[in-house]
């Protein structure tokens, strides 16, 4: 009898140990944009990824216009921009992921996260806030690809720097957002924000779900 009652004890023991071990599907989610992703370069989380795409494409970008009368050189830093933007299979100056890539991830997965049958109210409610981000950036990148191959085709410096400095332009308001309705704010109620809102949600919504200690 006694050793029927241990065997039990046991496999209680156990059963609860594995219930406590099994992470929630939401959290799974949410990791992979906030700390890995087996997919992106050195498994980082799709969060890092996409700022770090556009940290680097803006660099480029600055630098296409340090020499203002040589039009290959231009073109060469805006398409090494080009390559942070859509992390095209064959190219430089990127990580190779891209933006657009790593943005879409962001959206796919928080989606993912509010749609599981674990999710918290806190998911669910940013979630919603941080696809405005990550949509809007999506966006913006592709009209900075459409920017950077006119560049690729230009035919002088002025017309190149020209569409340098749009390009510059874009690619804050693909960080920080844009005041579209000239309010006077960038607001997630108007779906203005850009990869900066999304951090900033993910960030909240992370803590409230214990995947992020305060600081």
């Amino acid at each position: 009898m006694q050793l029927i009652t241990t065997t039990i004890l046991a496999l209680l023991l156990s059963a609860a140990s594995l219930f406590a071990a099994a992470e929630p599907q939401s959290h799974t989610h949410i990791k992979h944009i906030i700390s890995s992703w087996p997919d992106s370069p050195k498994q980082m989380g799709l969060l890092q990824v996409a700022l770090n795409e556009t940290a680097i494409a803006t660099l480029y970008i600055k630098l296409s216009q340090t020499q203002a009368t040589d039009l290959a050189w231009i073109k060469l830093h805006v398409s090494r921009a080009k390559h942070a933007l859509d992390g095209a299979e064959y190219g430089d100056g990127g990580l190779g992921y891209g933006v657009i890539k790593a943005a879409k991830g962001i959206t796919k997965h928080v989606i993912l996260a509010a749609h599981a049958p674990d999710a918290s109210v806190n998911v669910k409610v940013h979630s919603q806030r941080i696809v405005v981000g990550a949509n809007n950036a999506v966006a913006v990148a592709n009209q900075m690809l459409l920017i950077c191959n006119s560049v690729s085709s230009a035919i002088s410096t002025s017309q190149a720097l020209a569409l340098t400095r749009q390009l510059e332009q874009l690619a804050a308001i693909l960080l920080a957002g844009e005041d579209v309705n000239d309010d006077g704010e960038i607001s997630v109620f108007q779906k203005e924000g850009g990869l900066t809102l999304s951090k900033e949600q993910i960030t909240y919504m992370a803590r409230a779900e214990g995947l992020i200690k305060m600081q």
